[in-house]
This record gives C-alpha cells, structure tokens and sequence, in this order.
C-alpha cells in the first residue's frame, strides 16, 4: 500500500491539500470557549418563605420538601441551606444522568409537596445547571452623575432592565441576560392618623375602597344587527393620579383620598443592593449561547454598548470578570506554548540528523497533522477550549515522534545499500507495525480517563479526544505523506544524500551510549537492586506529596464574604461595606459589591442575608495580594469583632463546574431523632472544647442570631373582641408596610401599599392603640407579650436529614481516618448525636484512589496491545516493568517544582505511562526482528540499541520541550497543565535511561535460555 500511494506523488499531495482547505475554513467555524460544554448534572430548588424564620421554614416546608426528593432515581447527593425566608436545595445527579428527564423528575416530587402546602404558598424555582449558564462576562450599569437618589436608581432600573437587556438578549450569541440590584417602585398610602380618628375611619374601610376600584370587570359580548362587539369595562386606576382622587363618602361628605392621606410613588423596599466602584447600581450577567463563539458574543454586545453609549451618555457601562478576556489570554499562551514547543522539537532535530533537509520535512508534518485535527475536531462536534487545546499540545511532540522514526528509518535503509524507492518502501514498512502500537497504547491510556465517574471524566474527554486525534492524523501524515515527499523532493539520490551533510548535527556517535550499556551489563546485579529501589521511591514520593483535587489557580482577583452577625439592615450594611473599601482603596482596580440579599436567578454562591455581603476585589497588581489580605484581616476583626469573613479565590468556569469550595475536612453532626432539639449554645460551647483540644487548626462558630417574637394572648383577644387579623396588619402598617392592591400600569404592575411611620418596638407596644368590633380603641400592650430568642441563623441538611457541619481548616499531624475515630469519640463523650464525615481532603483521596483504578485498567489495556503485537505473554512484562520506576522521577519532578498531587498530575502519569513505553516497543521490534535475521541475543540487543539509539532520544526530547512552556506559562491553561507537563517529563527524564539500559538487560536474561 505505501509503495502504492509513494508512486502516486501527485495524487497524495492533491488529496492533503483538499483536506488542508477543508481544515482552515472549518477550523474558522469551530466553537471557542474557555471550557468545554459539558452538562452539570446539578438541579437547584429555590424556596421562597416570606414572613418565616430559618427554623419555621426547616421544619414546615424544607424538611418536607427534602424527604420527597430524596427518592429520586440517580441521586448522588443532597445538600440543602436555609436562612430566613429563603433556603434553598442543591441535588447532584451521577453523571450521565439525563438532566432533562432529571429535571422533569425534581417537578413531578415538587408538585406532589405543593399539594399538602397552604395556598397562599408560592412554589419553588426550578433550575438546572450547564456549564453553558456559567456568565462569559458581567456588565455593571451605574449613573455619572455623583450624589443619586432613590428616583435616579428606580430610573435606571427600569432603562436597564426595559431597554438595555432586552437590546443584548436580541444578539444571536446571547442566552440571557441575569440581573440584580434592581429597584422597584410602589405607591405608598400613609394616612393621616389625626384626621382618620375624627373622621371615624378605620384603614380597613381605606383597603375596602382601594381595592373596589382596582377592582377587574372583564367584558362581556353585545350584538347589534348583523354585528357582534366585545365591551370592557375599564378600571379606573392607571397611574398615581387615579390613586390619589379616589373619592369617599364620608358623613354624606365626598372626599378624596389625598385630602386624609398622604399617597406618593417611591421605591419598593429592599434588603439587598448592588455597588461598582463604591456606586450603586444594576449587574448584568451575560451567558453564551452553547454552541456560539465567545469572541463574536463579546465583539458585537462591545458594539451594541458603543451605540447605547450614544443614545443613553448619562449611563456609565462597564464590562468587568471578563471571561472572554480570560479565554483570550489564555488561548493566545496556549498557540504560543503550541508554537513554541513544536519549534523548540524542530531545532532539536538538527542537531541529531545528518542532513539539514530532513528537520523541515519533520516539521512541516507538524502544521499540517494540526490542521487534519481541527478538521476532525469540527465532525465530532469538539470545541477549541483550554482543555483540548492543552491535548494538542501534549500530542505536538508526539507527533514528531512518528515522522522522526519513519524518516530515520528510511535514511537508515539507504545506508545499508538500499536504492531510494526501496529504502521509502521497506523503511515505512518495517515501522509500521510499532507505530500503530505506540499510537494505540498511548491512546488506550486514555480510554479508561473517559469513564472516569463524573463529570471529571467528561471534562477530560476532550483532552483524551485531542490527543487521540492528533497522533492519529500524524500517525496518517507519517506513514503516508512523509515517505513521498521524501523521495519526491529531498533525496534525488544517494550520492546526494551523502554529500550534504548537516553541519549542525552533533550526535552522530554512540560511543559513549556503548560505554554505557557494557557498564550496566558488567553490573547487571547492582543496577537490577537501583532500578528496583525506584519502585519504593516512587511508593514514598506518592504518600509525602500533599493531595489536592484540583491544582489552585493564582489571580490578582478575591472574593471576600462577610457575615456580620448582628442584626443591622441594609443601610448599616452598605456603610460598613464603604468603609472596607476605603480601607482597601489603594490596592484596587475595581470592586464589585454584593449586599444583602441578591436578584440573580443562576447565583446559588450569592444567596445572602440582609446582613451579609460578598466584595469582588480586583487589585491593581498580583503582587498586592498578601498586603491586601493583611489589611482584611487587621481591620473586620478590629472594627467588628462579632462578624465571621472568609477570603478566595472568585470562582472561574472551570471551578464551577465543580462542586464549591469546601473545608479540608467537614464532621457533619446529626440528629439522633427527628424531635430532639440541638441547642445553639450547646453546639458552640462542644466547638470551643475542639478547638481547645485540638490545636491545629480554629475551627469556626455556629453563626446565631437573635430575634424579638411577639406573642399573641389568644384568650384577651376574644375577651376585647379584636380581630387576631386585624392585629397583624396593624402591626404590620405601623411598622413596616403591607400590600393591599396592585396598579395595573400597561404591563407593569406597581404594588399600592399602606404605610405607617417607622417606630422602634417598644414605642408601638407602649402607645398603639387597635379599634375593636364595639370601635373601642384597645391598647396593644394588653393584646400581646414579647419573647427574646437565639437560635442557628442557617440550618443545613442532606439525604439523611438535618445536619450541622464543623469545619476542619486543617488535621494537623491526624490522617483522616484516625481523625474521625478521635471525633467519634468526643461525640459520643460530649453530645448525643451521630456524625459523619466529609471534605475536600476525602474527596481528592476518592479521586486519586479512582485514578489509581484507572491506572491499572489501562496497563492491563497495554498489556493486551503488547502481547498481541509481540505474539509473547512475557516481554510485555519488561515493557510494563518500567512504569513504576518512571512514576519515581515524575513524582520526583512534581515535588520539586512545588505542586501537588492532584487531579491533573494522575492524569500526567496515566499519560506518561502510554507515552513512555514507545520507546520500549521500538527497540524490543527492532531487536525481535533481528534475532529473526539470524543475529545473536547479546549482538541483536547491542545492533537494536545502536539503531534506535537517536530516534529514542529524539522523541524523548522534543515531548520534553514541547512541554517545557507549560512550565514558564502563568495564564489557566498553563498553570491547569503544569502538575501534568511535570510528571510526564519528570517521567521522560528517567524513563529515557531505563529504555535505553534497564530494558535491554531485562530482555537478555529473559531470553538468554533460549538463546542457547
């Protein structure tokens, strides 16, 4: 077949060059995102419980609600959190789980809960999450004029949401467009208390006649004639105005609504705020289309705010957590360290090869096995991400590889006498059959990381798809392309070919190789204990490296989330916020903050209380990090001793996809029995002995709050004869407010509300009085008493219940397990509950253990390939025997660079142990094809070392450098990859020794009988 192909020059080059064509326009076509689109298989459940507290709504509605879900099919986990008139409910599917019918699922148990619950109950919003829903940039709108009011942000409120969303979600690459910060308008009635007592009016008969002509008609159907009309009757409030001239008869006197009360449009009520820069405004998260270009999203939405800009100049739009602007960066190092590594390979191979034509025809099979790749890329549906661009790079030096060893192995024929059709021919030909092993063993690696359990697995298939696809498409190139423009164009002839030499080359001699291996082969006893003693290395190195799940990813960006834990509002909470800010000023480039509760509707991280706030801080420069950090610590703990604060890393595409950040090691307490009661202060006084007994680490407090509840004496109200009704929105109009209508405004609806002037709790008890049904006026204070309660401000729970989480930040000198088994204990010496354990510790331990499964599912896949291509059930044992001593150097190498053993450097030794073997299988080829020829065990082994001597060190040393950028890189991909790219050179390094000495001497004493 090559012979075929190799006298059809022309026919070969035409058909690559279609396929090239094909390749640029699709490759213009493919889906850009930073990661891959893969389905989270996570559905959240958002509760609304108005006018309940944390432990009312636990255990009325969220407990319900938890035992229906929790028979769900495919369920993984459950975790729910529930605070004051909000909880919400986190269920993780197992992936593969199909989420849509998940999603139908979660419904159908949320409908049949709905059913047993009071009417006046709103139902839960149902989300699931994509990778997809991740925001690809925020757009902050705020007002350039300094000093705005209440009217100014309900103004903008409205351009933003109205107008200015509604014109992004109208570009075909945008999904939607999450808001917050937003203010709403009502219409506030606020009698006149003095006039209304002389008048004998309740706010009762107020509500009665509001509502009477708010009051909806319909319409009905008249006919006159041969014709038939629709007549409808209109409702006569539309605007404020209307409000305002509602009249009553009063004592046979018309008056109007304004005359005895004062009626006014004003912003609705909030406990949460948004603010950029220290200025209030309106956040606008924009989400990417699945299969859009997050560059063409980001460039027209760049111009459609240019244009906006023009016709709105007193609104201030900025574009800030840029993802695109992440994705850009990160990209254009990854082309660079693509470049750079295919380059670095390139200049290599001059100084290895004997002539100086060989290296371009070597690299030009690179560019063009790239460009096949992204044209499969495009049929199966695979995206450019950081995740598969960083596959390509890994499989760049592999790539050469293939073309190295067809090249050499022509040049080699020739030398040995052969004319140049037969040295194209028969060279191709004898490497082949190693090629599509080595290409088969590397991807079979990989096989098992695609059922890696959950959605790590997917996250990596594009990876493992890259690789695949681009040594395939070299391994194409090589064996088909290479071997005809070798004859077509470079070597005319022999003659030719051996009177230009390449200049450069300087490992032409392999004397110093020669030395070696009769050295090992003198101390073959000595070296046999060395290499053995790696394995144990590599044991020692595995259980001292620090275990992590995935490497942490430096910025000069950090989330600081604060809980004052204090009952303050959020005008308190707004000046504490600014006076951080101004603390930090110097340091920063630009601030996002989020105060109390917040409007998103796919932000489960920024679910807060009115007296919480999280603060996105981008600093001017990396370096400012530490100091910034100090100045956080000195100033909460100084200024406001009683608030809990915790500062990380914002949370990127990539870590979302994941489950949030978690402490090192979490001990769930659980309640023994639905009906026992877990005192707050019970819980913290059992922390503070933890901490006392255990040094290593403070372990945080149960955050409480306390609250003020009024109590109603049920026998006095029927005793006085007021209505317990009545009561409550009297309380609720002096207080606060309360909603009686809603003015239908075109399509919008403003809220109409009664209003009483705001009183603190003791002035409402001491001087308010209710008119009974005799129109007796009654004092409050008679009617009701007021307790004072502490109790946990957010209760948590998971499949088997209610739980309450203590959080470890460190074991200290304590492994997990002896860890739980000292908890245990104290548990059971110091509360009456049963606990569990959790964490991120145990997780990457999980993770690592399934990676260690994954390792030896695919070595026993090499096995296989090995001894099918060998036709022997020993020597793929010689091959398989080196991987374990090539895990000591890459441990070795990831120890000294610094990181830990995490997700991706599991991966880096599964792929190493697919990489590092080739080298292995070309040389065990080449000696079995020589003993074949006749030759002798030791002379085979010497001549089969000799051979692949310098394609051995070729390979090894352009995948070493083509991923040595990784190494220097500082964008995600680079740092996401650098645990992987050390491991596989760390294992390259030493692997390179054992095959060129260790696998020969295993070899000879393993045949030496038969060869006698």
């Amino acid at each position: 077949m090559v012979n075929f192909l190799i006298r059809r020059p022309i026919a070969v080059i035409m058909s690559f060059i279609a396929i090239l064509m094909l390749g640029l326009v699709t490759s213009q076509k493919l889906p850009i995102s930073l990661i891959p689109d893969v389905d989270i298989p996570v559905i959240t459940i958002q509760l609304n419980g108005k006018n309940k507290t944390a432990l009312e709504l636990e255990n009325e509605v969220v407990t319900r609600f938890r035992s229906k879900l929790n028979q769900l099919p495919y369920l993984e986990s459950l975790r729910s959190e529930t605070r004051d008139g909000l909880a919400s409910i986190v269920l993780r599917f197992s992936y593969g789980r199909d989420l849509n019918y998940a999603f139908i699922d979660v419904n159908e148990k949320v409908d049949m809960v709905m059913r047993n619950m009071p009417k006046d109950f709103e139902r839960p919003a149902i989300m699931k999450a994509s990778s997809t829903d991740i925001p690809a940039f925020y757009l902050n709108a705020s007002l350039k004029k300094k000093g705005v009011d209440e009217t100014d942000i309900l103004d903008l409120s409205e351009t933003v949401s109205n107008v200015i969303r509604k014109k992004i979600e109208q570009l075909p690459e945008v999904a939607m467009v999450d808001m917050t910060g937003r203010m709403f308008p009502e219409i506030s009635i606020t009698p006149d208390v003095e006039k209304m007592k002389s008048l004998g009016l309740r706010t009762e008969q107020l509500t009665r006649v509001i509502s009477e002509h708010n009051r909806g008609f319909g319409s009905i159907q008249v006919k006159d004639g041969q014709y038939q009309y629709n007549i409808h009757f209109s409702n006569g409030l539309h605007q404020i105005e209307d409000v305002k001239d509602i009249y009553l008869n009063v004592n046979k006197h018309l008056l109007q609504l304004k005359d005895i009360a004062k009626v006014e449009m004003r912003a609705r009520s909030r406990s949460g705020l948004f603010m950029t820069n220290g200025e209030e405004g309106v956040s606008m998260a924009i989400v990417k289309q699945a299969d859009a270009r997050m560059e063409d999203m980001s460039r027209k939405v760049d111009g459609l705010l240019r244009r906006i800009a023009k016709e709105y100049p007193f609104i201030e739009i900025t574009k800030v957590r840029d993802q695109t602007g992440i994705l850009k960066y990160a990209m254009s190092n990854l082309f660079q360290s693509l470049w750079w590594g295919a380059l670095l390979a390139f200049m290599v191979m001059f100084l290895f090869l004997k002539d100086g034509r060989s290296p371009w025809l070597i690299g030009v099979s690179v560019p063009i096995s790239l460009v096949i790749s992204l044209l499969l890329f495009y049929l199966l549906g695979i995206s450019i991400n950081i995740i598969s661009l960083s596959g390509l790079i890994l499989g760049v030096g592999m790539m050469i590889d293939n073309s190295i060893i067809v090249i050499d192995n022509i040049t080699q024929r020739m030398s040995m006498g052969d004319d140049l059709m037969e040295a194209c021919g028969n060279g191709t030909h004898e490497v082949i059959r190693p090629l599509i092993s080595s290409v088969l063993t590397t991807c079979a690696v990989f096989l098992p990381l695609i059922y890696l359990s959950g959605i790590s697995g997917a996250l990596f298939y594009d990876q493992a798809m890259a690789v695949t696809i681009g040594l395939s498409s070299s391994l194409v190139v090589s064996i088909i392309l290479i071997p005809t423009l070798y004859r077509l164009i470079w070597m005319r002839g022999r003659k030719k070919q051996q009177e230009k030499k390449n200049r450069f080359a300087i490992f032409s001699s392999s004397d110093a190789y020669e030395k070696g291996w009769h050295w090992v082969f003198d101390h073959s006893k000595g070296m046999f204990v060395a290499f053995l003693l790696l394995i144990g290395l590599s044991a020692l190195f595995a259980y001292i490296l620090p275990k992590e799940r995935f490497p942490v990813l430096d910025e000069n960006e950090l989330l600081v989330r604060v809980d004052w834990n204090e009952r303050i509002n959020i005008d308190e909470n707004r000046r504490r916020v600014e006076d951080l800010l101004q603390k930090v000023a110097p340091y920063l480039e630009h601030t996002d903050s989020y105060i109390g509760t917040q409007q998103y509707l796919h932000h489960n991280d920024l679910e807060l209380a009115e007296n919480e706030c999280i603060i996105y801080f981008k600093l001017r420069q990396e370096k400012h990090k530490s100091t910034f950090e100090q100045e956080i610590n000195r100033f909460i703990p100084l200024q406001y001793p009683s608030a809990s604060y915790s500062v990380s890393i914002p949370p990127s595409g990539f870590t979302q996809m994941f489950e949030g950040k978690e402490a090192p090691f979490i001990m769930n307490l659980e309640e023994k029995r639905q009906m026992d009661k877990v005192n707050v202060d019970s819980l913290n006084r059992f922390v503070a002995h933890l901490n006392r007994q255990f040094s290593f680490g403070l372990i945080p407090p149960f955050a409480s709050e306390t609250y003020v509840e009024i109590c109603v004496i049920p026998e006095r109200l029927v005793l006085y004869r007021v209505g317990q009704m009545a009561l409550f929105n009297k309380l609720k109009t002096v207080l606060k407010s309360f909603k009686i209508e809603d003015l239908r405004s075109s399509s919008v609806y403003i809220p109409i509300v009664i209003s009483g002037k705001m009183h603190s709790m003791e002035q409402v008890l001491r001087k308010l009085k209710i008119r009974n049904q005799k129109n007796i006026e009654i004092p409050v204070s008679s009617l009701v008493t007021l307790r004072q309660k502490t109790n946990f401000k957010t209760y948590y729970g998971n499949r088997s219940g209610r739980i309450f989480p203590v959080a470890f930040q460190s074991t200290g000198d304590y492994d997990e397990v002896a860890l739980a088994q000292v908890l245990k204990k104290e548990v059971r010496d110091k509360q009456s509950m049963n606990c569990s354990f959790g964490g991120s510790i145990m997780k990457a331990k999980a993770v690592i253990k399934e990676l260690l499964m994954v390792l030896l599912i695919a070595l026993c896949l090499l096995y296989f390939i090995l001894a099918a291509q060998f036709e022997s059930l020993t020597q793929p044992f010689i091959v398989l025997l080196e991987v374990p001593m090539d895990i000591a150097g890459a441990l070795f190498l990831l120890w000294l660079g610094g990181e830990n053993l995490n997700l991706m450097a599991m991966i880096g030794i599964i792929v190493m142990c697919g990489i590092i073997i080739n080298d292995s299988i070309l040389k065990i080829d080449t000696i079995n094809q020589l003993r074949k020829q006749g030759r002798g065990l030791k002379e085979a082994i010497e001549e089969g070392g000799h051979r692949r001597l310098k394609p051995i060190l070729m390979t090894s040393i352009t995948t070493i450098l083509a991923l040595f950028p990784f190494l220097i890189g500082d964008d995600m991909g680079s740092i996401l990859q650098r645990p992987l790219a050390l491991v596989i050179i760390g294992g390259m390094l030493l692997g390179t020794f054992v095959s060129l000495y260790f696998v020969p001497l295993c070899y000879y004493y393993l045949n030496r009988k038969s060869n006698d």
